[in-house]
């Protein structure tokens, strides 16, 4: 048998098939270097809000502002109410601790987004 292979001797192509066609070899390989973007992050500071609107960076919009402030009475003006009634003092006296600036707390919130920054608690 001619095609068959014998352990030895080298194969021959085919018939119709030129083995005079060579193959000139690729330049070698050169990875190119792959840059890879970093997830967005973006670091902040925590700013100290106060008694009076601050200008800071949201944390939810990222938009630089100046803080909206709302007024809440806290606790102290609530006692400070009650023992007024408790002692006489009805109608009118009894409301003065909710328009003193030491028996409120201040909450700030974002202009933009309506989203809440913090609260200053005397």
């Amino acid at each position: 048998m001619s095609g068959a292979y014998t352990p030895g001797t080298v194969p021959t192509a085919p018939y119709g098939w030129n083995q005079q066609i060579s193959v000139s070899p690729a330049s070698p390989y050169t990875p190119q270097p792959e840059f890879v973007k970093a997830p967005y992050e973006l670091i902040t500071t925590v700013v100290p809000v106060g008694p009076h609107s601050t200008r800071m960076v949201c944390s939810y919009c990222r938009k630089e502002i100046t803080t909206n402030i709302k007024k809440k009475p806290n606790t102290m003006a609530y006692i400070s109410s009650l023992l007024c009634c408790v002692f006489g003092c009805f109608w009118g006296p009894c409301l003065i601790p909710f328009c003193m600036d030491q028996c409120l707390n201040v909450e700030h919130k974002c202009p933009e987004c309506e989203v809440y920054l913090g609260q200053y608690i005397r």
